[in-house]
């Protein structure tokens, strides 16, 4: 029995294998079905985010707060600096909101922008969804509500 030697690195195949013959390797098919199943998979996400872009015109057009709408989309987005703001809350205070509002755009933004991906988690400016549930379960805990209000005077 031959001993199996590993791969030269780097791999020289990959390096110069095009995405059409790695992926008809990879699911046994010919070039001609790789390149349809490539030129398929490219229209789907390019029809996927043209509705995720008409999504989002429509509700700025109707959106009857569109300053706030637009901080919260670029929020949603990821930008990692938006006019030197550094929080929701310093953003609503520029608005002149509450930073509730800021956070129920931003979330509404986000659900436009995943498209149905539940992946799409840019937490930018905000907390992870998972966190979300812990910090209401804290907010709303008397004990720290106290805290809170004694911190405050």
């Amino acid at each position: 029995m031959k001993k199996q030697h590993d791969s030269y690195e780097p791999d020289m195949a990959a390096m110069i294998d095009r995405p059409e013959e790695i992926m008809a390797d990879e699911y046994g098919v010919s070039i001609a079905v790789a390149l349809r199943i490539i030129a398929d998979r490219e229209d789907l996400a390019r029809r996927g985010q043209a509705q995720i872009l008409a999504s989002v015109i429509g509700l700025l057009i109707q959106s009857r707060n569109i300053n706030v709408q637009v901080h919260a989309l670029a929020i949603a987005f990821g930008m990692d600096q938006l006019n030197g703001a550094h929080s929701q809350s310093e953003i609503a205070r520029e608005l002149g909101v509450t930073r509730a509002l800021v956070s129920h755009y931003v979330l509404a933004w986000r659900d436009v922008l995943a498209g149905g991906i539940g992946a799409f988690d840019n937490r930018t400016f905000r907390k992870r969804q998972g966190t979300r549930k812990t910090y209401a379960k804290t907010a709303t805990n008397p004990v720290i509500q106290a805290k809170q209000k004694k911190r405050h005077k």
